[in-house]
């Protein structure tokens, strides 16, 4: 697999969880990551408001699971 640039893969998580993921290679975990970002969204915005803290969760996950998934195509 070719390499992969560290940065775009995460502005890509920083604009949307599991962007980076897809981009990085690992389809699977990038879409589920996606998915559930949105339903966790979507609980904060017409459930409650604690559900924001959750989505902070996620989308820190996003960032860092991005940045290892690109350390290990890149061979780092």
């Amino acid at each position: 697999m070719a390499e992969k640039n560290m940065i775009v893969a995460l502005i890509l998580s920083f604009l949307w969880s599991g962007l980076g993921l897809i981009y990085a290679g690992d389809m699977q975990k990038g879409i589920i990551l996606a998915v559930a970002a949105v339903i966790i969204y979507l609980l904060f915005w017409y459930v409650s408001t604690i559900f924001g803290i959750v989505v902070f969760i996620v989308w820190i996950y996003s960032l860092y699971a991005t940045y290892k998934e690109v350390q290990a195509v890149n061979g780092a």
